[in-house]
């Protein structure tokens, strides 16, 4: 009984690893995040702006416009911007 406890209880503490870095990956790549970005980015209009939101909507855009370098977030986001239309 005392071995099953023991694996429990390390399963559990397995387990709040797992969501303290899937919480982690979230705040990283957050929307608010995104748009902060966004807001230091002079190359595209106000309404171009107001339309990057919704590309920001998808986690795994999200990932790829903050982990890009600025010369390719800019062109990527124009071109999500242009297919989503």
């Amino acid at each position: 009984m005392e071995k099953y406890i023991e694996l429990r209880h390390k399963q559990a503490e397995e387990e709040m690893v797992r969501e303290k870095e899937a919480t982690k990956q979230v705040d990283e790549f957050s929307i608010k995040k995104c748009i902060d970005v966004l807001s230091t980015m002079n190359e595209l209009s106000p309404e171009e702006n107001a339309r990057a939101f919704s590309v920001f909507k998808d986690a795994q855009n999200r990932e790829i416009f903050i982990s890009a370098n600025p010369t390719a977030r800019i062109l990527w986001l124009k071109l999500q911007m242009a297919t989503s239309e």
